[in-house]
């Protein structure tokens, strides 16, 4: 009777000390393990991350597996029954154990002890004070000689608190030991990886320290089916680059495209040895340092020739971008003037416009090469960046227009001087013809341009303006070829009265330009900025006027020196009150913008990793002002209800990256994604393994397909759930 009495007490006050605590978790115990999910803290705070995981003790020489399990096995699989709204994320696994199973076959996974650590993200709205369970059902296969799988129900009694989260000291050493057992990324390291002959060749480089004896070096694949894991994985160390071979597993059809995995080495990854398990994400065939690759390409290599020819046929697509337009315009009636002259004349002002879209291009990209050089961070297009460049094309549009319309004559200027066609200046105007088709083209990235331009950038000067050189050669042929062919003058029209007309009516395409980079200036600086250019151009049709108006009437030398130079003088003011306009942010208060109906979010890196961690389908569009095809493909393809009813159906994120004014952040995700300028549209969904690139132009369609294969990726995903991680 007394024990009964003593036990009692004892009862109450376990009772009460686990009503009294913080955190509480059960322990389950199967025929070979014990689990449990166990937090890094015992109190947590509203809308914050912390840390979770599940505690495995296994029987002694029994193991489970890695999220890879090898030729064999299934990896630990968790399905959360709680709420949605409290955010739980992947598993975090550490670096396997290499096993080897009977019959030539090997696995990869975990003995004795193992946690499997999850960041988890508690919802905003918790109340302080009171408690929060999370519920989990847990399966796995656990072997040793046989396989037996096996499953728990757990939960985790979480105490919300609005004051300073208290740890739990029981768990705190295993949390940071595993830890230190993750696979980590290291910057001192490079990658490059090859195929062939059934087996692809890992290069590892690190230039920063030197090397230790590596004596054992082993790669785990990310996914099944990759590599061959029974094989031999031989590795040599010449300096400071590992070399590996790994065979391809027979499971996998076709040529890898990418090697994916963890490089574990006892000897360790860093300089003090201590981190063991080294990342690996590389294309085959490419580097995860993009620029040592590239850089020793050969001219003749057919890599190189293919990136030629892309560059080729962009430039050729140039010609049929809105941005060139207007310009072209004028070289067609241009020649059609010509029509009636000699062949060796027509070809010869073929050959100076193609010189100066040639020689521009050049300039440009050297001009772009030299700054980035510099630390500049800055992509095709870049001089649109710059409201000082937007007003000196506005003004020389608006004065090209005022031209054909006949309002006024310049004599040798530029602005007058592409007109003429059977003088030297004729010959200066085809070349200044090709200056302008070039500067009013960079806003634009046709088909196959934008990969010609990212290789570019990422080579040696020399090699890169050879790629320049090919687009520019590009654009030019249509109009080298046409003057080159007197056969192909025989079906342009015949020269004649009505050309003056034609000649009048080429000035709208260019006063449609000038609203456009009207447009495009307000974008980048302000209501005050646009004031200030449309003064400015005010300034300019006063000296246009002064111009037309003194020359109309017999003037002394003397007093055509003072009407010129007060014509300089109005247009100089005008154009540098204009350029004075300084750019602003282009970031959007709320962070927020709504165009054809769509609620855009306004692009950061920290963004898209966040949208990327929760598992979110994203949209990116890389887009700016001055870019024309980028505004055609947003009303062609975000104003169509099917492909915002479908964005909205897969719970998009939708973020616009807007390169309208210079951006450091975009221009280096373009980088990472090997491109140099605009349009570009990235799709990201966790349930593909590579992001979706769309083409520059798009159309309902080509978006519709995109999201379909996210829409299929889903439906695989979850129904291979049960079965795969």
């Amino acid at each position: 009777m007394r024990c009964k009495f003593t036990a009692i007490p004892l009862f109450l006050l376990i009772s009460f000390v686990l009503g009294q605590s913080d955190l509480f978790s059960q322990i389950v115990h199967t025929d070979n393990a014990e689990i449990e999910l166990i937090s890094e803290q015992s109190t947590i705070q509203p809308g914050e991350s912390f840390w979770i995981g599940l505690r495995m003790d296994l029987r002694d020489d029994w193991y489970v597996y890695y999220r890879n399990p090898g030729d064999s096995g299934m990896p630990m699989m968790v399905e959360w029954l709680h709420e949605a709204d409290f955010n739980i994320g992947e598993i975090q696994w550490p670096v396997p154990t290499w096993i080897d199973v009977s019959g030539g076959l090997n696995s990869y996974g975990y003995y004795d002890n193992i946690l499997f650590m999850m960041e988890a993200t508690a919802p905003p709205g918790l109340t302080p004070g009171e408690s929060y369970t999370l519920i989990a059902e847990a399966d796995w296969l656990i072997c040793e000689k046989i396989c037996i799988p096996e499953y728990a129900d757990l939960e985790l009694t979480l105490t919300v608190t609005d004051e300073d989260v208290s740890y739990n000291e029981e768990w705190l050493p295993l949390f940071a030991e595993t830890r230190e057992n993750l696979p980590v990324r290291l910057d001192d390291w490079s990658a490059t990886a090859t195929f062939e002959n059934n087996h692809t060749t890992l290069k590892l480089t690190n230039n920063r320290y030197p090397l230790p004896d590596f004596e054992e070096i082993r790669f785990f694949a990310k996914e099944e089916g990759e590599i061959e894991n029974g094989a031999a994985q031989p590795f040599t160390v010449d300096g400071n680059t590992i070399e590996m071979q790994l065979r391809k597993s027979t499971y996998k059809s076709g040529e890898p495209d990418r090697l994916w995995g963890v490089a574990y080495s006892p000897s360790g990854w860093d300089e003090s040895g201590s981190i063991t398990g080294l990342i690996v994400d590389v294309e085959i065939g490419e580097t995860s340092d993009p620029a040592s690759d590239l850089a020793t390409m050969p001219i003749l290599s057919g890599s190189f020739l293919l990136i030629l020819l892309f560059a080729f046929i962009g430039g050729l697509i140039l010609n049929l971008m809105p941005c060139v337009f207007p310009i072209i315009s004028i070289k067609v009636m241009n020649f059609m003037q010509m029509a009636g002259h000699k062949p060796g004349h027509v070809r010869m002002h073929g050959l100076i416009f193609g010189l100066g879209v040639l020689i521009s291009f050049l300039v440009l990209a050297g001009l772009l090469l030299a700054l980035r050089a510099g630390g500049q961070e800055l992509g095709w297009g870049f001089q649109l960046q710059t409201p000082a460049f937007i007003a000196f094309m506005t003004f020389l549009m608006f004065g090209l227009g005022l031209s054909l319309m006949g309002v006024f004559e310049i004599g040798n200027s530029l602005i007058n001087v592409a007109g003429k066609t059977n003088t030297g200046e004729g010959l200066r105007g085809s070349f200044f013809s090709g200056i302008l088709a070039t500067v009013l083209a960079t806003p634009c990235t046709a088909p196959f341009m934008g990969t010609a331009l990212g290789v570019a950038i990422t080579l040696p000067a020399a090699t890169a303006l050879i790629i320049f050189a090919m687009l520019g050669i590009g654009m030019a042929t249509p109009y080298v070829l046409l003057s080159s062919f007197p056969a192909l003058m025989k079906y342009m029209p015949k020269p004649g009265g009505w050309m003056e007309t034609f000649k009048q009516a080429l000035a709208f395409p260019l006063f449609a330009t000038a609203i456009w980079l009207i447009w495009v200036f307000g974008q980048q600086t302000s209501v005050d900025g646009l004031t200030r250019l449309l003064i400015g151009l005010l300034m300019l049709s006063i000296g246009i006027w002064i111009l037309n108006r003194w020359s109309a009437l017999y003037i002394s030398k003397t007093k055509r020196i003072i009407s010129r130079a007060i014509v300089t003088a109005f247009v100089v003011f005008g154009f540098l009150f204009a350029s004075g306009a300084n750019p602003v942010s282009m970031q959007n208060e709320s962070g927020l913008s709504v165009s054809y109906g769509i609620e855009w979010q306004d692009f950061s890196i920290d963004l898209i990793e966040e949208h990327r961690q929760a598992g979110k389908n994203v949209f990116i569009d890389f887009t700016a002002d001055w870019c024309i095809t980028c505004k055609a493909n947003e009303r062609v393809a975000f104003s169509s209800n099917r492909v915002k009813e479908k964005f909205e159906e897969l719970n998009f994120e939708m973020v616009k990256a807007d390169w309208t004014n210079r951006n450091p952040e975009i221009t280096r995700t373009l980088e990472s994604f090997g491109r140099n300028g605009v349009p570009f549209y990235v799709i990201y969904s966790s349930s593909l393994d590579e992001p979706i690139i769309l083409p520059e132009l798009l159309t309902p369609g080509i978006v519709l397909n995109a999201l379909e294969r996210v829409s299929e990726q889903e439906r695989i995903t979850e129904t291979l759930a049960p079965w795969t991680l």
